[in-house]
Order: structure tokens, then C-alpha cells, then sequence
């Protein structure tokens, strides 16, 4: 998901709270919300989604908030959060982007300067999730590998948390299960054997068949392990890559799978 920065006038939730707390007790409701009403605002740095996080499609570069609020209380705060409400036009489902704003001076009127005020994302509600889908025979082959693997895609999203931070260590266990039933599919009369190797054993010694997805499923091994300890060795590559090494390994077992297949069929 990608963001562009805006200004836009955003409610103060304070001041929110106590007119729809009015309405509600209003006999008069509809006439009461037919009124012109003020609300007090001010005008933040926001920021714009670049697509819709319910439906995937992309949002149109025009899009606004339907509403966005604040949770300033004092003048004299130097960071507040920021919640904005969309509709998706594609979708027609609502959510919400969270942001802070942080700026060296206060929030009073005066000496507000958005220009040089700090917009970061916090999170986005639903959430994005551009999930991976395995298909029946990766299922059957490591349903472990599998339901893993999804719970990493859950933790990588679930930023407002902090489970991000987490997630790395998720794909490199989910690379494990795969690694494990992959060896035991090809030496079934190894389990007990191959079930007290390390990860690396199996790679190095189980893994005979293919030095693609040996190669590739030593590399990922690497590089989760940077994520389980204090020293990363390799800054340069991310959860991306560890994803990206697990997808192509996935891939080639596949395509091992189907070629199987192929050559059971008998020439007519």
C-alpha cells in the first residue's frame, strides 16, 4: 500500500463527540441535523491510500476522506493521530487509514506549520491482504507448511500491533514444515532419521533431486535466521525476499508435481 500526503480539515473528536452525543438526544433529529452545523477543525497533514484495501482497485487520485478526525485536546500537543474514513467506489466497502502527526512546535493555530509537520502511517482497517494461495496438492503435500505460512501473512499485516516485526521468524518456520515434508516425500523410509537433522542437514543432504530448490531453500534459511537474531548478516534483503525464495520453491515443487503426472500418461 502506498500513500500520498495531503492537507485536509479534520475534526476535533472532543468536539465530535459532544455534537453527536447532542443529536442522539435531540427529539428533533432530523430537523437538528438539517441545520448548518460548524464543527471545529483544523487542517492536518493526511494521508491518501493508493488502492482499496477491500477490493484491491486502485482508487482514484481524487479521492478525499469522508471524514477525518483528531484526537488533539490541548494547544500545546506536539502529536496527535489522525483517523480518516473512506468509501471505495469500486467496492462500495468503507475503511479507515491511520496516521500520526508529529511537528517540533504545538498544534496552537498560530504556530501550526503542516509544511514541515511529520505524516507516518499507523495502520489500515481492514486490512490489506494480498494473501498467497497454495493449491491442493502443496496442501496435501505440507498442510503445516501451509497454515503457517498464512498465519506470517496475517502477522506481516497486522502492523498496528507491531506483529510485523515478528512475521520474518513466521516464514522461516513455515519454510521449515516445507522443507521437512518435501524431504520426507522423497525418502518416506528416512522420517525418523530426517526429523532429527536441522533444517540445513535436510537441505544439504535430503534435497537431492533439484539444486534450485536446494539453493533457494538455503538462502531463505539464511536469511530467516537474520530475522531470529540481533545481528543481521545480510541487511541488504528483507521478508521480501524470504517470501519470494519460498514462492519460487513452491513453485518448482509444483511443477515437479505435474511433470510426475505427465509421465504416467501412456502414448495411445
Amino acid at each position: 500500500m502506498k500513500f500520498k500526503r495531503t492537507e485536509y480539515p479534520t475534526t476535533m473528536a472532543t468536539s465530535a463527540a459532544m455534537s453527536f452525543l447532542s443529536m442522539a438526544n435531540n427529539p428533533y433529529l432530523y430537523e437538528y441535523m438539517g441545520r448548518n452545523v460548524q464543527l471545529p477543525s483544523k487542517k492536518l497533514p493526511i494521508l491518501l491510500p493508493d488502492k482499496c484495501p477491500c477490493c484491491g482497485k486502485v482508487l482514484s487520485t481524487e479521492i478525499l476522506p469522508i471524514r477525518a478526525v483528531n484526537n488533539i485536546t490541548d494547544n500545546e500537543q506536539k502529536e496527535c493521530t489522525v483517523i480518516s474514513i473512506y468509501r471505495c467506489t469500486s467496492c462500495n466497502e468503507l475503511f479507515t487509514v491511520i496516521n500520526t502527526v508529529k511537528t517540533k512546535l504545538v498544534f496552537n493555530d498560530e504556530k501550526f506549520d503542516t509544511d514541515n509537520a511529520i505524516s507516518e502511517p499507523v495502520g489500515i482497517y481492514p486490512f490489506e491482504m494480498e494473501n498467497v494461495e497454495f493449491d491442493e496438492d502443496i496442501s496435501d503435500l505440507s498442510s503445516s507448511f501451509v497454515e503457517v505460512y498464512k498465519q506470517a501473512e496475517r502477522a506481516e499485516h497486522a502492523e498496528h500491533d507491531g506483529l510485523n516485526l515478528i512475521c520474518g521468524m513466521a516464514y522461516r518456520r513455515a519454510l521449515e514444515f516445507l522443507v521437512r515434508d518435501y524431504c520426507v516425500d522423497k525418502f518416506p523410509e528416512k522420517v525418523s532419521e530426517i526429523d532429527t537433522k536441522s533444517l540445513s542437514e535436510k537441505i544439504k543432504n535430503y534435497i537431492t533431486d533439484d539444486s534450485d530448490i536446494k539453493t533457494l531453500a538455503e538462502k531463505a534459511t539464511w536469511l530467516g535466521n537474520d530475522q531470529t537474531h540481533v545481528i543481521n548478516k545480510h541487511p541488504d534483503r528483507d521478508v521480501n525476499d524470504i517470501k519470494q525464495f519460498i514462492q519460487m520453491i513452491v513453485a518448482k515443487i509444483k511443477i515437479k508435481m505435474v511433470v510426475a503426472d505427465a509421465e504416467t500418461i501412456k502414448k495411445g
